[in-house]
């Protein structure tokens, strides 16, 4: 089978495509794990298939990749029927914690998993101020 010819694969392709930008996302997203409570900050394609990841302790990022995917979309649909605009963040409330999640462009977004010792006004704080700079580094 000829190169051309072989299905897309995402995930190898932005390996192939670590130059420059790509190579400052991990240590972004490890930045977040500094934070108290957070044990894992995730980018995630729109495709459900996470592009880069830092995690403390046991989170499963796959799956956590393919329901952040479903869950912002949805929420995103949700709020264009009701004419409330454009989605900045998402707050999924937890009993052992919450979940943050924002679109990061129309291609990617990320997830943040906390516990409940975290302070969700300075995670998203944090989001907010490095959004850019996470966008940048895709």
């Amino acid at each position: 089978m000829k190169e051309k010819d072989q299905p897309f694969n995402r995930k190898k392709t932005r390996k192939n495509h670590l130059s420059g930008g790509m190579e400052l996302l991990k240590p972004l997203l490890e930045e977040f794990l500094k934070l108290e409570g957070v044990s894992a900050a995730v980018v995630v394609g729109r495709d459900g298939f996470v592009i880069e990841s830092a995690v403390s302790g046991k989170v499963d990022i796959e799956a956590l990749g393919a329901m952040a995917s479903t869950g912002l979309g949805t929420s995103e649909a949700m709020g264009n029927t009701l004419g409330k605009g454009e989605l900045s963040q998402m707050l999924v409330e937890l009993e052992k914690g919450p979940i943050i999640l924002s679109p990061l462009s129309v291609d990617e977004l990320i997830a943040i998993v906390a516990d409940t010792t975290a302070n969700i006004g300075r995670i998203r704080y944090e989001l907010k101020k490095n959004k850019e700079r996470l966008i940048a580094a895709l």
